[in-house]
């Protein structure tokens, strides 16, 4: 059996780092309220050594909703952390905008306008509805942004 640690067993350097390393992602997201969800992966496998996965979570104020804005996934939150502030870094440089315009059907009638960087519709459709319940949601357009 796999024995776990936890931060208080840690030394002090480490979560140090890992700590400026989250002020440095918070730094480059400007305003955004984010959050980081950690979490172990392929747990259950015995040929492969467990694996962090971080999903970086948006919560936008305005309509109280969550959307990814990106997974990593490493050994060690210090060298996920450092994939994400790369991707950060590059994001802008090498994936589109889109717009998406929705309504939460269960708990109001107005539409919503959310702003997410992607690779494709797929890719933005996947962190729209990232633990999400899709029947909750209708979208009603979709649209790639001009290049600024």
């Amino acid at each position: 059996m796999m024995e776990r640690t936890n931060a208080i067993q840690q030394p002090t350097e480490v979560l140090l780092h890992e700590i400026d390393l989250e002020n440095t992602v918070r730094e480059l997201l400007d305003d955004t309220q984010i959050y980081f969800d950690y979490n172990i992966v392929n747990i259950g496998s015995k040929t492969e050594v467990p694996q962090i996965k971080l999903d970086l979570i948006t919560i936008n104020k305005e309509h109280n909703h969550k959307f990814l804005f990106h997974s990593c996934t490493g050994s060690n939150k210090i060298n996920i952390l450092e994939a994400m502030i790369d991707y950060i870094n590059e994001y802008k440089k090498r994936q589109e905008t889109y717009a998406i315009e929705w309504m939460n059907v269960k708990l109001t009638e107005e539409m919503q306008t959310s702003w997410f960087r992607g690779n494709d519709i797929f890719d933005i459709l996947n962190k729209f509805f990232y633990n999400k319940e899709k029947s909750q949601f209708k979208i009603f357009k979709i649209k790639l942004m001009p290049s600024a």
